[in-house]
């Protein structure tokens, strides 16, 4: 009997797996993902970034937590996990504004409790991602003017696998990984005459495409204190203290990069789309069989060159205070010293400088008494956080800064107890949030982001493979 509804909640899971993996992971449109190797990924499951971004004391008996692995060992149920979020972002400079949209993929996870003491997961997560459009014309004189287009996209994924082990009040835990993926940055730039382009002269390409391979890893640990209130013994509050980080990643046999400089006849760009972005042009243009072969010339070719990318090490350390289910708050704090980045782009782009996150919030059951009614069940969160950036751009260290909402949606399941009997329990599968937030100035000619984001964290909890006592 638990054998076969086992394989329908198998097959339950691989349906909303590719379901959901059409829609694409983590693609935020964003200028500053230019620099080192894009824009980094907040990795917080659905249900710690409403609270702000708890990362290192955040555990859940329904749900992983990556960024500290020790908080595993707290899961108690089988648990599919997956966030997707939806970007708004209003991109703005002291002299013009856009607006770009989408909807991606945050994490996909499998946890399961192994023994009482032991849990493991598997995901895949992304790690950061480039996805940028800049435009910008610099006058010669009063007829002749040059246009700079730069481009990027691609992500690096993470794809893990992570223990949880407990004992007593101590957790520690560990993920190990591989990350993957290709970065694509392009640059082009061609004279104007009269603000038209001028098909008599040459324009200038640079590309960049980086092949990424390593194995990375990060640890935590974990202590949790119960403490009994004095005026009454029944209610017990509880202490998370957490620690998790890695001392930096190493990219170098499984990466590779491509770098060219061409001089291609400026009228080629009279083919370009309307819309067309610039990699997917002149990827078709510097196809050595493609059409435009015999109007451009290779200055700089290293195809397939072996490269060393080197990422600082990280920490982050937090505490959480709180009641049962009743409430939670929390801190946290992210540090990473940026300015050791080694990178592959050979400018003043890999320069880097050393990045710090703070972040607060927490979730409450306003009426635990009124448990029966929908709106009683609902956790209610909120948090903020504040971000010094690893980007400083003319002595300009970018800040960001979000402010969080959320809720978490109830369900009852039916799920054998210890003896194998069905049994009722909540579970907190749905998770829904808004955030608001600011990145950048527009001050010296920088650009300034404000975003929305909608937030969906969902988790299919069960347990499965438990052996019935009565029959």
């Amino acid at each position: 009997m638990y054998s076969s509804l086992a394989n329908q909640k198998i097959k339950i899971v691989a349906i909303v797996l590719m379901l959901i993996t059409s829609i694409g992971f983590a693609q935020e449109t964003t200028p500053y993902s230019r620099f080192g190797l894009g824009y980094g990924v907040d990795n917080n499951n659905m249900a710690s970034s409403m609270m702000g971004g708890l990362g290192a004391s955040y555990k859940s008996v329904e749900s992983a937590n990556y960024i500290n692995p020790a908080s595993y060992a707290h899961v108690s149920l089988i648990s599919f996990d997956a966030g997707l979020t939806g970007n708004f972002n209003r991109i703005k400079t002291e002299t013009q504004k856009s607006n770009n949209n989408n909807l991606n993929i945050n994490y996909l996870s499998l946890t399961v409790p192994i023994k009482k003491y032991w849990t493991s997961s598997v995901g895949l997560l992304p790690y950061s991602n480039k996805n940028y459009f800049i435009s910008e014309t610099k006058a010669v004189d009063t007829t002749l003017s040059a246009k700079v287009e730069y481009e990027g996209n691609g992500t690096l994924y993470n794809l893990y696998w992570g223990n949880g082990f407990k004992y007593k009040g101590f957790a520690v835990g560990f993920n190990v990984g591989y990350l993957f993926g290709k970065l694509k940055n392009y640059a082009v730039s061609y004279p104007l005459l009269d603000g038209a382009l001028d098909n008599t002269t040459n324009a200038t390409v640079i590309r960049s495409d980086l092949s990424a391979g390593a194995f990375v890893w990060n640890a935590g640990i974990m202590y949790t204190q119960n403490i009994k209130s004095k005026k009454d013994s029944n209610r017990i509050f509880t202490i998370d203290y957490g620690f998790s980080g890695n001392s930096g990643y190493k990219f170098s046999k499984g990466t590779s990069l491509n770098y060219g400089v061409y001089t291609l006849a400026s009228e080629a760009l009279g083919s370009r789309g309307v819309n067309q972005g610039i990699i997917e042009y002149f990827e078709e243009v510097l196809d050595p069989v493609a059409e435009y072969s015999d109007v451009y010339d290779t200055i700089v070719s290293n195809n397939a060159s072996k490269v060393t990318v080197k990422t600082p090490a990280s920490f982050n350390v937090g505490v959480s205070f709180s009641e049962s289910i009743r409430w939670k708050v929390g801190v946290d704090f992210k540090y990473q010293p940026w300015s050791k980045y080694i990178g592959y782009e050979n400018n003043a782009s890999s320069k880097l400088t050393n990045s710090w996150r703070f972040a607060f919030g927490g979730e409450v059951i306003p009426n635990l008494k009124k448990y029966d009614k929908f709106f009683s069940r609902l956790k209610y969160r909120a948090g903020f956080n504040y971000t010094k950036t690893n980007i400083n751009i003319n002595n300009n260290q970018i800040n960001e800064f979000g402010i969080d909402f959320g809720v978490g949606i109830p369900l009852v399941k039916k799920v054998p107890n210890d003896e194998g009997l069905l049994q009722n329990i909540y579970t907190y599968s749905f998770n829904l949030g808004l955030q608001v937030g600011k990145r950048g100035t527009i001050t010296d000619n920088l650009v300034q982001e404000t975003f929305v984001r909608l937030k969906l964290g969902f988790s299919l909890n069960d347990k499965w493979f438990v052996k019935r006592k009565y029959y």
